[in-house]
């Protein structure tokens, strides 16, 4: 177990908290923001809207660069500064990894499986290192992203006993790692379709009988994507608390504010069919659902919400596929979806 106390029992989200990935992109795209039809800093905006955990992703080598060590280093600092706590997103890919995709990083795929241990374990090292040496250790790491089916194909893939074990290997290596160099920081595990109470527990005994040192079990719930039954995430995050003894956390999760388009970019979701009746497509609605959702989680035992990408609006020089899910306008102005959250800080 680690020594720093973060979490304590309590009616009341302990993480109220989003993923901001794309601010150091954005920023050098020039991209504002405005509360009240004037302009403030962002973090100012997610501070008084009772934020008090920020998100960020970490690729390898991205082809682009962003999201890589040295700009997630630099945004980790700006949030800090503001008081944020601080969860890395280790994805363990040049690129999104999720259930569907789980790719080895360019330069390591090459690699037999021993190979691939010694440069994951070193590469783990290195990243801790260098967010230590700027004094900005995260409070929580995940190691790998919606490890559903496993992590760094094919060697990890859980579609086979071989690569279950390896998976096992794989975060053992990761796990002792943080807990040496980092030991206040939290580890979480992250897995997808958060509502999935026989899927959540077939992993998660996966991870029980490969005895993985870890402290927070992370979920994504996606409304247009798995289920529309908010209930189901509360009876699992209640089901996964007892049966294996971890914090629970909603750690992506978004919902649409308009159905309508500002640019030419395909957006992720925006369909009527997609909606929960009782949530329509409006900043209300959207309101609604992140209220709903908290005291679901709260009243479940679950420590809190991370919400996906809040600030990724859509402008001339950044288009962007989550425009419609975000807290802000077409004009980048904030619609007040956050200060739900204020309620909680």
């Amino acid at each position: 177990m680690t020594n720093g106390k973060i979490f304590s029992q309590s009616s009341k989200p302990k993480i109220c908290g989003v993923d901001i990935s794309y601010l150091a992109q954005q920023e050098k795209c020039g991209v504002t923001f405005q509360k009240n039809n004037k302009e403030v800093p962002i973090l100012q905006i997610l501070n008084e809207a009772g934020v008090n955990w920020i998100r960020l992703r970490l690729w390898h080598s991205p082809k682009d660069n962003w999201n890589n060590l040295e700009n997630t280093l630099i945004t980790a600092q700006k949030i800090k500064k503001y008081g944020f706590r601080f969860l890395l997103d280790i994805h363990y890919s040049d690129t999104w990894a999720d259930p569907s995709n789980q790719t080895i990083p360019k330069s390591w795929e090459n690699h037999d499986f021993s190979e691939l241990c010694n440069a994951f374990e070193t590469y783990t090292s290195e990243v801790i290192s260098e967010f230590n040496a700027v004094k900005c250790p995260p409070d929580m790491i995940q190691i790998g992203n919606e490890i559903t089916n496993g992590m760094l194909w094919p060697h990890g893939k859980t579609d086979n006993p071989q690569g279950v074990q390896n998976f096992g290997i794989l975060l053992k290596k990761a796990s002792s790692v943080i807990r040496s160099l980092s030991p206040q920081t939290k580890i979480m595990l992250h897995i997808d379709r958060g509502d999935n109470t026989s899927l959540s527990n077939w992993f998660f005994n996966m991870i029980k009988n490969h005895n993985i040192d870890y402290d927070v079990i992370g979920l994504s719930y996606y409304p247009y994507w798995n289920g529309k039954d908010l209930s189901k995430i509360g009876k699992n995050i209640s089901n996964l608390k007892k049966r294996f003894g971890k914090d629970v956390c909603i750690v992506e999760t978004s919902y649409m504010w308009t159905l309508k388009w500002n640019d030419n970019c395909n957006n992720i979701a925006g369909t009527s069919s997609q909606l929960i009746s009782k949530y329509p497509a409006t900043p209300d609605g959207q309101k609604q659902y992140l209220s709903d959702l908290c005291n679901i989680v709260t009243t479940s035992g679950g420590i809190g919400i991370f919400w996906w990408e809040p600030t990724a609006v859509s402008t001339p020089n950044f288009p962007s596929a989550l425009e419609n899910t975000t807290w802000f306008d077409f004009k980048c102005n904030y619609n007040g979806t956050g200060d739900v959250f204020s309620q909680f800080k």
